[in-house]
């Protein structure tokens, strides 16, 4: 009998061992998983956000064939109502922190570069920028990306994108044009995967 006790006892130790490393175990990998969560909840606190808007309900817009960059803005008379149309895209930092080493570019359908710019940094307390892109054909798509980085991810060598597909549409009135945009698309990309403006423009030269 003493020696049933025993066993009874030693296995009923044991399976409380066992179950408690068990136990242990599932709250490490569940604390871990929560510190890794919140790791990318603060880094994604303190990252800027770069957001594109397309402007409409401005002043009528019309194409000038001697300059470059198009549409172009004209204020319209005061005695007649301002038609709905597309002006441009204002760019700003709805982030927490500063972004750095922008490059704005326009992209044809097949990711072809049209056109680009580029800034130093930008604030997310900053005015928006504005982008006027060029002379564009209706009804062909185009993406307007915006890529960045910040303090933080110049350690990890990540870039940060915001693409903006749209199409542009023929408006009411004559002369004038619309956008259609879809869904904004935020990316995270290593530095092999970016689209450096630069380096684009040296492949199609």
């Amino acid at each position: 009998m003493d020696t049933w006790s025993f066993f009874a006892t030693a296995l009923f130790t044991l399976i409380l061992v066992l179950s408690t490393l068990y136990y242990s175990f599932q709250s490490k990998k569940q604390l871990e998983k929560n510190l890794e969560e919140t790791k990318i909840e603060v880094a994604m606190a303190s990252r800027p956000l770069m957001v594109i808007r397309a402007v409409v309900h401005e002043a009528a817009t019309t194409y000038d064939e001697e300059t470059i960059a198009a549409p172009k803005g004209a204020q319209a008379p005061e005695c007649r109502a301002v038609t709905s149309h597309f002006s441009h895209f204002e760019l700003f930092n709805a982030g927490n922190s500063p972004a750095i080493d922008l490059e704005f570019l326009l992209l044809s359908a097949d990711k072809k570069v049209l056109q680009g710019e580029t800034l130093g940094f930008l604030r997310n307390n900053e005015p928006a920028l504005t982008f006027v892109p060029v002379k564009m054909e209706s009804n062909k798509p185009y993406y307007l990306v915006c890529e960045y980085e910040s303090i933080r991810s110049r350690s990890g060598k990540i870039w940060y994108q915001t693409w903006l597909p749209f199409t542009p549409v023929d408006a009411m009135a004559k002369g004038t044009i619309n956008v259609n945009v879809n869904e904004l698309d935020f990316r995270d990309v290593s530095s092999k995967e970016r689209l450096d403006m630069f380096k684009a423009e040296q492949k199609q030269r």
